[in-house]
């Protein structure tokens, strides 16, 4: 599957909300305001594309794992090895899906991919200038019930601090090709992955690194 994170439109809901579903489960559409996103948003434009439903399962997984400690993490970075256009696109669903089950969702947004998540989902980043800037103050809500953008100037660091307000937080983190400062602040990894362009020895290689920063690979995913 080819994806291009450009579009020419956008997929609208009009008077349209989505009615939390169950795990794996398709939403149900209610009566309420304007939702706009990219079309490669598949999770609200098409919600039997196969993207849609590996996101669904995707979030599924995620919502409900724990650590050794019995705790959900606080943050999970989403990286990839050669897909980078086709990770954002799934964060993005996955976030979208997270969201339209019910979890309150956070989706952070990083400026190496010059914000993609916020096009796709069609607002604006506020970027913190200084370091000790209160991250609360620059998320934003999505058109989406229960979704949240934070766009993070340089990394995701102090996440864990905002997680009292989420059931949920992704760091997209697919277009950082410093490895270390794509992990750092995040406290579990997922890695994305393309049977066209991923090749076994740089995911071996990635894995490696992971393991040499001591950051956790909580799964690998194949992209449909």
């Amino acid at each position: 599957m080819v994806m291009r994170l450009r579009s020419t439109e956008r997929s609208e809901q009009p008077g349209a909300i989505f009615i939390a579903a169950g795990p794996g489960e398709k939403p149900e559409i209610n009566a309420a305001g304007p939702i706009q996103v990219d079309p490669l948003v598949v999770a609200v434009s098409d919600p039997e594309d196969r993207l849609a439903v590996q996101a669904r399962d995707i979030q599924s997984t995620l919502a409900a794992l724990r650590l050794a400690d019995g705790r959900a993490p606080s943050s999970i970075a989403v990286l990839t090895v050669g897909a980078v256009d086709e990770a954002a696109i799934l964060t993005a669903n996955v976030a979208v899906s997270a969201a339209l089950s019910g979890l309150r969702t956070l989706l952070v947004d990083m400026k190496q991919s010059d914000f993609v998540q916020h096009r796709l989902l069609g607002q604006a980043p506020v970027t913190p200038t200084d370091p000790e800037d209160d991250l609360h103050a620059f998320i934003r809500p999505a058109s989406i019930p229960r979704l949240s953008l934070l766009a993070a100037a340089s990394d995701s660091r102090g996440l864990a601090d905002m997680m009292a307000d989420f059931d949920l937080c992704l760091v997209d983190a697919s277009h950082v090709e410093d490895l270390a400062l794509a992990a750092a602040g995040a406290e579990v990894a997922i890695l994305a992955v393309s049977r066209d362009a991923t090749t076994t020895a740089d995911l071996k290689s990635t894995i490696n690194k992971l393991s040499m920063l001591g950051m956790p690979l909580i799964g690998t995913v194949m992209i449909v």
